[in-house]
């Protein structure tokens, strides 16, 4: 027997991830970060420090490029963000990742 098929929905799927992330100049600022984010209650695995364009000189010496702490923060977006800036972060955005697509519809 043939069952009536309903065409496709369009629907917008709620938020369910918010990356909070912060720009660092300077390497302990940023790891400071990221004790003061597990300090405050956030696991490791919902945390990362990434540094771009960073190297060293001839003695080892860090040279500061961009150090970027991320932090998955749904629902505890004001304490993400609180930490960063309590450790000189530069800049500080919240980012929601959401979704929308069709129900029903096969990708």
């Amino acid at each position: 027997m043939d069952t009536p098929t309903e065409a496709p929905e369009e629907v917008n799927v709620p938020s369910e991830h918010v990356a909070v992330v912060a720009m660092f100049s300077d390497r302990g600022a940023a790891e400071d970060a990221v004790d003061g984010l597990l300090a405050s209650g956030f696991a490791d695995d919902q945390i990362s420090l990434v540094a771009r364009g960073a190297g060293s000189d001839e003695s080892g010496k860090f040279i500061p490029g961009g150090l970027m702490v991320t932090v998955s923060a749904k629902g505890r977006e004001a304490d993400a963000e609180r930490v960063l800036r309590d450790h000189e972060a530069r800049e500080v955005t919240t980012n929601r990742i959401g979704a929308t697509g069709k129900v029903g519809e096969e990708t």
